[in-house]
């Protein structure tokens, strides 16, 4: 993955965090119709990142390889935000 691209997974990464963060926050306080709208955002999220290791693939690249990296990525941003 190019450094720009790996910007945008660790980006990508902390959103998906993000929207999960949101409809926890959502459904405690009783609002299933946005914590709906947090997970839709969360699964286009996730289908970017999806289209993001085909491309790569695609380019040439490792699916494992670049799989393994959005994974430390991911490990990198859990850990950012306390494990959550």
């Amino acid at each position: 993955m190019t450094p720009l691209q790996l910007k945008i997974a660790r980006r990508r990464e902390h959103l998906i965090l993000a929207e999960g963060l949101a409809i926890e926050i959502a459904m405690d306080l009783g609002s299933v119709d946005e914590a709906h709208r947090h997970r839709r955002e969360m699964e286009a999220l996730i289908a970017a990142r999806d289209a993001a290791l085909q491309v790569a693939e695609e380019e040439g690249a490792s699916y494992f390889a670049a799989a393994g990296q959005i994974a430390g990525i991911h490990a990198e941003a859990r850990r950012a935000v306390g494990g959550c």
